[in-house]
């Protein structure tokens, strides 16, 4: 190969790996943009995508209209605003239809739901994080805020104390240490030592209660679902009213919601000695 062959490959070399380069950093640019959409901000201006990733406005512009042709963002309104689009809603579907405990659970769902009459609500930790795989609604005025696929900090509500009680001691320590507890309610626990007490409390008991804990107005009760190998999987829980939760109604809403973990465990591959 003579020399001027030899620096033509090295340019067209650098050329490549440039162009691979700007490219990375285009997709990276645009998941950035997709990302700075929450159930908090469901809408955004052109602006405030741009002041959300720093991404000089003529940027934004160019990859939100390049995201709005292939149906990632929509735009939905005369003054630029933006959502995500009907790809995000059908990539959201696939993922929640990877999930066989959603599938297996199903059923469970729509019967503990009718018994209870309470918001049902299935969740699951996922890479740290507290993600609501599934719910159902209460026919009771409950105004509970948690979506299906929603994320939150592991230490939130019952179900992330709930989790949080069959995870290693380490493991929990860590999570406090970095996710410090919140008053959100009148009766928050917010005490590190009190919330620990509280973790071996549902591990003795093997279910959760809560009483105007994560929202004033909102009691419930929750159990673990166990996989196949006998770990905690996810949970479930049955939140109502505070003014509907009466000795009768948390008696009856927690056998309803033990029974009901069981049996998505069982449908999981979890068997119990009997």
């Amino acid at each position: 190969m003579s020399s001027v062959e030899s620096s033509l490959g090295e340019i067209e070399a650098r050329s490549h790996r440039g162009d691979t380069i700007k490219t990375v950093r285009a997709v990276e640019r645009a998941l950035d943009i997709l990302e700075c959409f929450s159930f908090d901000r469901r809408e955004l201006t052109l602006t405030e995508i741009a002041q959300s990733t720093g991404l000089p406005l003529p940027t934004a512009y160019r990859l939100v209209k390049i995201l709005e042709r292939r149906r990632w963002v929509r735009n939905i309104g005369a003054d630029n605003r933006y959502a995500p689009g009907l790809k995000l809603l059908q990539g959201g579907a696939v993922v929640l239809s990877g999930f066989t405990l959603r599938e297996k659970a199903q059923p469970v769902l729509d019967a503990l739901a009718s018994e209870t009459s309470g918001t049902v609500l299935l969740g699951a930790i996922e890479q740290g994080e507290l993600v609501y795989v599934d719910r159902r609604d209460s026919r009771a005025p409950l105004r509970v805020v948690s979506e299906v696929g929603q994320v939150r900090p592991v230490t939130y509500g019952i179900l992330g104390k709930l989790l949080l009680a069959y995870m290693p001691e380490d493991y929990v320590r860590r999570v406090l240490a970095e996710t410090p507890l919140v008053k959100r309610a009148r009766r928050s626990i917010v005490s590190e030592k009190e919330f620990l007490d509280e973790l071996t409390r549902i591990r003795q008991d093997g279910y959760a209660t809560a009483v105007d804990e994560t929202m004033d107005g909102v009691s419930g009760v929750a159990a673990p679902i166990f996989g196949m190998e006998g770990k905690v999987i996810a949970g479930l829980a049955v939140l109502v009213p505070t003014v509907m939760w009466t000795d009768e109604v948390s008696k009856r809403d927690l056998n309803a919601v033990c029974r009901a973990a069981m049996q998505i465990s069982e449908s999981m591959g979890y068997h119990t000695a009997r």
